[in-house]
C-alpha cells in the first residue's frame, strides 16, 4: 500500500504540473473579429536621414521619426493611443511602411505573451493589424524584422518554455518554422544577402540567460525553411542578444550582457564574418564601459550604429550614434527627458 501511495502521489504530482505547464502556455484568443488584410499600408518613402523610434515622452509609448543627419529635426508622432504602448518600428526596405508592435500601456517590452504586431504607412496612417496575440496558437511573439527585399518577415513566436524561430510572408501570415531546437530560440534577424537568419538559441534545452549564444541557419532556395543545421558562433558565459550583419555583409554585432548584478553592464560585441558566416575575428566590444549600450543598428555605409543607451546614474535611454571603429558616441541631439529607444534606420 506503501509503495502504490507513494506511485499514486508521483503520478498526481506530475498531472499537476502538466496541467500547470499548460495553464501558463495557454495562447491569448484571437478575436472573431480578425481578419488579416489583403495588402501592407504605404506611404512616401521616408528620407535616408530618417529614423524611427519609440518613445515615452508623452506617457505611454508611441512611435516617433525623425531626421538625424544635417539638421536634427523635432520628432514627428506617428501613432496615438493612450491606452497601449506602441514600440519597436521597424522600416521596411522601400520606407514606405512600418512594422512595430503594440500592448496594453504599461505592458511595453516586458510580457510578449500581450503583444500584436501591426502596421502603418511611413506617415502613421493606414493602420492595419497583422497578427494578434495568440494567433497560430502562439503563446508569444516578438522580434520582427524584414527580408532586405521586403518580401517576407523573420520573428519568434510559439510557447513560452521553448520559442522557435519563423518565416511569414509580408503580412505576417503562413509561418513557416525555421528552428525546431529545445531551449530559447528567439531574436532572429537576416543576413544582409537574405540568404541567412541569425538567431540567439542555447546549447541545451535547460537554458540560463548566460548560456545565450548567437546561431545562424542557413535557408533553403525558396526561403522559406532551412537548408542545413543551425551553426553556433559564440561560445562564452555571455549573455547575448540581438544579433544584426552589417550592410555589406562584412561583420556582425550584437548585443552582450558583460557584467551582471542590478540592470548590469551592457554592450555591443562585434566580429568580422566571411563565408557562411563564420566569425574571422574574435568578437570586440565597442564602447567598453560601465553603461547600458543596446542593441545595433547599423548605418548604410556600416562604419556607425545607432542605438539606445543609458548613462550611468540617468532615468532614461538616449538615443545615440556609435562609432564603430573608435567606440566614439554622438548624442543625436533630441534632448528628451524620458526613454527614446528601439530605432530603426
Amino acid at each position: 500500500m506503501a509503495v502504490a501511495g507513494l506511485v499514486g502521489m508521483v503520478i498526481l504530482a506530475v498531472v499537476l504540473v502538466i496541467v500547470g505547464v499548460k495553464r501558463f502556455d495557454r495562447p491569448a484568443a484571437v478575436p472573431e473579429s480578425f481578419a488579416p488584410p489583403g495588402n501592407l499600408p504605404t506611404a512616401t518613402a521616408l528620407g535616408a536621414d530618417t529614423l524611427a523610434f519609440d518613445s515615452d515622452r508623452t506617457g505611454n509609448f508611441e512611435i516617433f521619426a525623425a531626421s538625424i543627419d544635417g539638421d536634427v529635426s523635432a520628432p514627428k508622432q506617428l501613432t496615438d493611443d493612450p491606452s497601449l504602448d506602441s514600440w519597436w518600428p521597424r522600416i521596411s526596405p522601400d520606407r514606405r511602411t512600418i512594422l512595430f508592435y503594440q500592448a496594453p500601456a504599461g505592458v511595453h517590452d516586458v510580457d510578449a505573451t500581450k503583444v500584436s504586431l501591426w502596421a502603418m504607412g511611413s506617415d502613421g496612417r493606414g493602420l492595419v493589424q497583422l497578427r494578434p496575440a495568440g494567433l497560430d496558437g502562439w503563446t508569444l511573439q516578438g522580434h520582427a524584422e524584414w527580408h532586405p527585399d521586403g518580401t517576407s518577415l523573420v520573428m519568434l513566436g510559439g510557447s513560452r518554455l521553448n520559442p522557435q524561430v519563423f518565416v511569414t510572408d509580408p503580412l505576417g501570415q503562413r509561418p513557416q518554422q525555421l528552428t525546431d531546437r529545445g531551449g530559447r530560440n528567439i531574436d532572429p534577424a537576416f543576413s544582409a544577402d537574405g540568404k541567412r537568419v541569425w538567431f540567439v538559441g542555447c546549447p541545451k534545452s535547460i537554458c540560463s540567460d548566460a548560456d545565450q549564444e548567437i546561431y545562424s541557419i542557413e535557408l533553403n532556395p525558396s526561403g522559406d525553411g532551412p537548408a542545413s543545421e543551425p551553426v553556433r558562433h559564440t561560445d562564452d558565459d555571455v549573455r547575448d542578444n540581438d544579433p544584426y550583419e552589417s550592410p555589406d555583409g562584412s561583420m556582425l554585432g550584437w548585443l552582450s550582457q558583460m557584467e551582471t548584478g542590478g540592470i548590469g553592464v551592457w554592450d555591443v560585441r562585434v566580429a568580422d564574418i566571411g563565408d557562411g558566416g563564420r566569425f574571422t575575428s574574435k568578437p570586440r566590444r565597442v564602447v567598453n564601459d560601465s553603461a547600458v549600450t543596446s542593441r545595433p543598428q547599423w548605418s548604410a555605409d556600416g562604419t556607425s550604429i545607432v542605438t539606445h543607451r543609458l548613462e550611468p546614474g540617468r532615468d532614461g535611454f538616449d538615443l545615440v550614434r556609435i562609432d564603430v571603429a573608435t567606440g566614439e558616441i554622438e548624442p543625436l541631439g533630441f534632448n528628451s527627458s524620458a526613454n527614446d529607444e528601439y530605432p530603426s534606420l
